[in-house]
């Protein structure tokens, strides 16, 4: 026996949904809004007394006993042998045409393109089906999830952003992980291009920030004392600026020193890092 079931459509968007609140309509037909694991195993709207699962002995919402009575619809059973209460929803009903499916209805996504479907194509996703995609992704490891969480995160709705970020940290992660020799060598050559590549980083800041100018001062200062020397009155200053100019001499060389030095080591690292690129493009 085929399931019935008719879609139920709130008026708002569901995903805003919060707490549990309890409506009658005109037709005396008690609607539920509740958020998600509260009481609607969905994404946070049901129409409980139409179509959760009732037991053997009728026993269920007690609050939704009024929509058993007769006239209200019969039961269904699904094939797993759940039985459901029928949805007899139409255009009067207040959220006519959103409803979330029965559990054992439910279509989850089974692959990055239902995820990405759900999450960045479909305009009306429910929440249930969010979280789902949500959490394949997060598990899937490959470049094409990852950009798809990359992609929703900043426009996750309020009450996903954080499910959305955890799902994107996991992802990152799990993409991390290598899975065969292969990657696992590929992992080996990018941390030791990023060791070089910090390696690079300091030496080219060092000569920036600290060398050149250190050198530029002492080359400067040499500079003045050697014209205080000529403008001297008498052996005693002169003699007092020579010591000057030998100490700032031996100071302009061992900053150049240093600088060499440094020099040679960002040579160094610019030649290994031109040579594990050309071994990754190789690879």
């Amino acid at each position: 026996m085929e399931p019935r079931w008719v879609q139920w459509t709130p008026p708002y968007d569901p995903r805003h949904v919060d707490g549990a609140i309890v409506t009658e309509d005109a037709h005396h037909r008690l609607i539920e809004t509740a958020d998600c694991g509260t009481r609607c195993p969905g994404c946070g709207i049901c129409c409980a007394g139409y179509r959760d699962v009732v037991t053997g002995d009728y026993f269920g919402e007690k609050a939704f006993a009024g929509n058993l009575q007769s006239g209200r619809g019969g039961l269904v059973e699904l094939e797993s042998g759940l039985w459901y209460r029928v949805a007899q929803c139409g255009t009067s009903c207040p959220g006519y045409g959103q409803c979330c499916p029965p559990v054992d209805l439910r279509q989850s996504p089974q692959s990055v393109a239902d995820a990405r479907h759900i999450l960045l194509e479909k305009e009306n996703s429910q929440r249930w089906e969010m979280q789902e995609a949500l959490l394949l992704l997060s598990r899937d490891g490959s470049d094409e999830a990852v950009a798809t969480l990359e992609a929703y995160v900043p426009r996750a709705h309020a009450r996903l952003e954080g499910l959305a970020q955890a799902a994107l940290e996991d992802g990152r992660f799990t993409a991390s992980i290598p899975r065969t020799p292969e990657q696992e060598r590929a992992l080996l050559k990018r941390e030791v291009r990023q060791a070089w590549q910090e390696r690079a980083a300091a030496a080219q800041c060092d000569i920036c920030e600290n060398l050149e100018p250190e050198r530029a001062r002492r080359e400067y200062e040499l500079a003045l004392t050697r014209q205080l020397l000529e403008k001297a009155q008498d052996d005693a200053d002169r003699e007092t600026w020579q010591t000057q100019i030998d100490v700032l001499g031996m100071l302009v060389v061992m900053a150049e020193e240093k600088l060499d030095e440094q020099q040679e080591e960002l040579a160094m690292c610019e030649a290994m890092l031109a040579e594990i690129a050309a071994d990754m493009g190789a690879g």
